[in-house]
């Protein structure tokens, strides 16, 4: 009879959900919580293995090591970084590279980090360079910002001669002067390139795609700065302290930041400098004259026959007149001197500005 048999199990006799419904239900919530405890477990393991990797450079250096790095990297603006660093590249050599036992040590091998790092962004500019749909303003940018690569190349192994001859080579202080002002500049060129992008949102693109690169350099170099500066403190200190007299840098007459000898001449300047600031005529090397009466009618044309890395003076005499050009003396033209006929008579002058869609590095009327 059909008051014997057994309901439809998908279906009540009433319509309501019947009681194998009801386990699919459970069972779909406890699937559900299932994979929410299973997605947990997989971001927890996630994030013990991302510290794990972070430390991992930390695990594989010697405890004196350790000691010695987070002493010295406590003192930087950056600590995370300047660790990070230098334990990745010990950690990756196996311990092969130099050893890091002093703060010296960890300066050296921070320079040579910077270095690479810099090398590295040389490389990503030089690649947008080649993008389509620059605008002439972005070029000149990405110019200029190869530029300031190559002088902060230029600095950083200035910095890594000098600390192969710490402290040696000449007083404490003209070392710390020296290697202060090399990382200073080499930290205002990598604003001096993001400066270029500064002025108009078309270059927000560009500007974009190499800041991270640019700022991460300007860190690793404000890194070497301080740590540096805590050495040569820390050194001139103690030569304080146990010769039990003032440094002979410190005796010396200080005039507008620079340090200058008896004769008020500064300390930087060569015995033939002077004997050719104090004659009374100077032989020039070339002469420029708006008139064709000297060697070239531009100061530009005079300086690009200059010699390149000159290890003597070459004088360019700048005869009297109004040289409406731009003058860029490159790196490589070293030891160049101007001599004009008079504030009032010789007079370079050109009209290069943001405006016009020139950057500020490239607006100087002489550009050395």
């Amino acid at each position: 009879m059909s008051g014997d048999k057994e309901p439809f199990a998908g279906v009540s006799n009433s319509g309501g959900i019947t009681a194998l419904s009801r386990k699919q239900k459970k069972l779909f919530v406890a699937l559900f919580a299932t994979l929410v405890v299973v997605a947990a477990v997989i971001g927890i393991a996630a994030g013990v293995s991302s510290r794990q990797q972070k430390s991992v450079s930390a695990a594989n250096i010697d405890a004196s090591t350790h000691a010695v790095l987070k002493s010295a990297c406590s003192i930087t603006r950056y600590p995370e970084l300047c660790y990070s660093a230098v334990a990745a590249s010990s950690a990756a050599t196996g311990g092969s590279s130099k050893k890091v036992r002093s703060q010296k040590d960890v300066i050296e091998l921070s320079v040579n980090l910077t270095i690479t790092a810099v090398q590295e962004n040389y490389v990503s500019i030089k690649k947008l360079t080649k993008r389509k749909g620059l605008t002439k303003r972005e070029k000149t940018a990405l110019k200029d910002c190869l530029e300031t690569i190559d002088e902060t190349l230029d600095e950083l192994h200035e910095v890594q001669d000098d600390l192969d001859h710490y402290p040696n080579k000449k007083s404490l202080k003209q070392h710390a002067d020296d290697l202060l002002t090399l990382l200073s500049s080499a930290i205002t060129n990598q604003e001096t390139c993001l400066d270029g992008f500064s002025h108009d949102k078309a270059d927000e693109h560009v500007r974009e795609a190499l800041i991270k690169g640019e700022v991460h350099v300007e860190k690793m170099c404000s890194n070497v700065l301080a740590l540096i500066k805590n050495m040569t403190d820390t050194d001139i200190a103690a030569e304080r302290e146990t010769a039990g007299r003032k440094l002979r840098e410190e005796e010396e007459v200080e005039v507008a930041g620079a340090e200058v000898d008896e004769q008020g001449w500064p300390t930087w300047m060569s015995a033939a400098d002077r004997r050719l600031l104090q004659s009374s005529s100077v032989t020039p090397n070339v002469v420029v004259a708006k008139d064709g009466s000297g060697d070239y009618t531009t100061v530009s044309a005079a300086v690009a026959a200059a010699p390149d890395n000159s290890k003597t003076r070459y004088v360019i005499r700048i005869k009297a007149g109004v040289y409406k050009e731009n003058v860029d003396v490159s790196k490589k033209k070293k030891n160049i001197m101007f001599l004009g006929d008079g504030r009032t008579t010789t007079i370079i002058t050109a009209s290069r500005n943001v405006v016009d869609g020139s950057t500020t590095f490239n607006s100087a009327t002489v550009d050395l």
